[in-house]
């Protein structure tokens, strides 16, 4: 009766060491995923804090918009489509107090990019970017067969970039 006391204790202890040891690696690993997934998040919350935008409408037609985007911040905003990959997001809300109609464009067009300030521009075909200082003038169309702007209607502009940060104007149409 002693031997089988001993390993059935045996098997027993055996049995909790393997169980035991299970559960750590369990939690060990979990927590490493935990930490990992908590680095990519204060990672990428980081390089959000580092993009800044101002984003002013400058006119506003029944078809189209005009409007001015400044990078106040230290990250680059890349302005060209890189074949289906676009960069960049406008999102267009106009309407008046009966109705409201909201577009995403991504087809826009660079009119100019210029130093901040100044009257100093870049040419387009080797400057399709933004750095800090610098502003971009875009022009874009409604999408076609959304109804026009209303005379004195409310339009809404947001200029997302690809870090996830957004820029927000408002503007009325006059003419």
């Amino acid at each position: 009766m002693g031997f089988s006391v001993t390993i059935a204790s045996s098997i027993i202890l055996i049995v909790l060491l393997v169980l035991s040891s299970s559960f750590l690696i369990t939690i060990f690993q979990g927590l490493k995923e935990i930490s990992y997934a908590a680095k990519e998040y204060l990672n990428s919350e980081k390089e959000k804090l580092d993009v800044s935008l101002q984003l002013a409408v400058n006119s506003v037609n029944a078809t189209s918009c005009n409007v001015t985007v400044k990078n106040t911040g230290s990250k680059t905003i890349f302005l060209k489509k890189q074949g289906n990959f676009s960069w960049n997001t406008i999102i267009l809300s106009y309407g008046n107090g009966s109705f409201w109609f909201s577009y995403s464009i991504e087809d826009y067009e660079i009119l100019e990019i210029k130093v901040s300030g100044t009257n100093y521009t870049f040419s387009q075909d080797n400057h399709t970017f933004i750095n800090s200082g610098e502003e971009v003038t875009i022009s874009f169309s409604i999408p076609n067969g959304a109804p026009e702007i209303p005379l004195d209607g409310l339009v809404s502009v947001v200029f997302v970039t690809h870090y996830g940060v957004e820029a927000k104007a408002e503007g009325v149409r006059t003419q």
